[in-house]
């Protein structure tokens, strides 16, 4: 919507850009309040993208620390996994070499 918004800004300026330039005074005057309308919206969504709140900000950072935490862990337990996976087919040999 953000980007629809600048498109329609961006127009509507170009329009009554050439519009002006041409002479044309009808219509000009709610074609700019229009434009200034879309303006408006669309640096209120700008605004709103920008201004995370300190709130949002310090939560978003709490997670994310939470999940590379979480994401530490799981890479532990699969590097035990595997170790013991490794030291299990070891053994299997050893128990096969000692049979034979």
């Amino acid at each position: 919507m953000k980007k629809d918004l600048f498109v329609q800004v961006k127009n509507l300026s170009l329009e009554l850009r050439s519009l002006i330039r041409q002479g044309v005074k009808e219509g000009v005057e709610e074609r700019i309040n229009q434009r200034n309308e879309r303006m408006q919206e669309w640096f209120a969504e700008i605004n709103d993208l920008i201004n995370l709140t300190s709130e949002q900000q310090v939560f978003l950072e709490d997670l994310l620390q939470e999940e590379q935490g979480l994401l530490e862990q799981l890479q532990d337990e699969q590097k035990q996994i595997v170790e013991h996976n490794q030291g299990q087919n070891k053994l299997n040999r050893y128990r096969q070499i000692l049979q034979h």
